[in-house]
């Protein structure tokens, strides 16, 4: 995982396999992301391999979480295994999914 910031917002960008081994590090990392760099958050999903339940469960925390405090979260550039994974639990039509980072970038983030 890696964190950069862009036009206000945090890019954290995940590789490899999210599952529940991993889940508690992503909860770290992210709650780290938004103190750092505040609520407007983009998830870089392109070089991710695989996730279970346990990264999903962190990624509804987090939305939840950055958009109580005014913020946001966007999706960028799941491999088909990861998006249908959104897909089956329903959370690509609650949480925004974009097809690459830069269409993710592209959307202006809501500052309420």
């Amino acid at each position: 995982m890696t964190t950069r910031p862009d036009g206000g917002r945090a890019v954290i960008r995940l590789c490899g396999e999210l599952d529940v081994a991993g889940s508690q590090e992503l909860r770290v990392r992210l709650d780290e992301a938004r103190r750092e760099h505040g609520d407007h958050l983009v998830l870089d999903l392109t070089d991710l391999e695989f996730m279970d339940s346990g990264g999903l469960s962190v990624i509804v925390a987090c939305y939840k979480a950055a958009t109580a405090a005014g913020g946001s979260l966007v999706l960028a550039g799941p491999r088909p295994i990861v998006r249908r994974a959104l897909e089956i639990t329903g959370l690509h039509r609650r949480i925004p999914v974009k097809r690459t980072l830069q269409e993710a970038l592209a959307v202006e983030p809501d500052r309420g």
